[in-house]
């Protein structure tokens, strides 16, 4: 008689429902022994692409159990919390179109757009949320929004800075440092929803932003 010298293991088999794209993982140089119990089983899985909240069932003969996988251990922005939509591997992300400005041109470009976003998976009369974005000098400030919208949810937030801007370098800076350097200025944005058009109102605090970097809710420079 012979006998197999593979440890025990729990022949149950895992599946996840809901997810369009998943893979059950196997650890390189894994331990054989690792799953050698007939009580219970471990196994790896990565979630690839979704468009609802996934669930994870396993089988074991006639017996079955599913659990929904919980959002904190899912790719979900907690930027997009107040849509209706799963948003799945979402991320908001920034580029600055112009770097530096001068004041015969005093605007500031900001693109916004939403990666990891499915293009297939388009309505279009879905409501995308608003962002608000802030420049700051010393004490002046300067607000502007744009809504997300589209394919690809995007959208451009326009800042024009007055000459006053322009005029005075900041105290621990001299005129010549200054011109030559130029002024340092501080953009922030925020995301929030809205029904009607975008106001500056009812909003929060996202990030800072850096110029001439594409941006993933990561600190960032700023315009100079």
């Amino acid at each position: 008689q012979r006998f197999s010298n593979l440890p025990t293991y729990l022949p149950a088999s895992p599946h996840v429902s809901n997810a369009d794209v998943f893979f059950f993982l196997k650890e390189a140089n894994q331990d054989i022994m690792r799953n050698s119990s007939l009580q219970s089983r471990v196994d790896s899985f990565f979630i690839y692409k979704a468009n609802q909240p996934p669930v994870l069932n396993a089988t074991y003969g006639p017996f079955s159990v599913e659990q929904p996988i919980p959002l904190d251990l899912m790719l979900t922005s907690a930027s997009f919390g107040f849509t209706n939509k799963f948003t799945f591997n979402w991320k908001l992300k920034s580029h600055i179109i112009n770097s530096s400005i001068y004041s015969n041109k005093p605007k500031i470009q900001t693109l916004f757009y939403i990666a990891g976003r499915d293009w297939d998976d388009y309505d279009p009369e879905e409501m995308l949320p608003c962002v608000k974005m802030f420049a700051f000098l010393e004490s002046r400030e300067v607000v502007a929004s744009c809504r997300l919208t589209g394919h690809l949810g995007l959208c451009v937030v326009e800042l024009e800075l007055s000459p006053s801007w322009f005029s005075s370098p900041p105290p621990l800076l001299s005129e010549e440092t200054a011109s030559l350097e130029g002024i340092t200025v501080e953009l922030f944005y925020k995301i929030y929803a809205a029904d009607g058009e975008c106001s500056p109102e009812d909003a929060r605090w996202e990030n800072n932003i850096h110029a001439g970097e594409e941006n993933d809710h990561q600190a960032l420079s700023a315009m100079e």
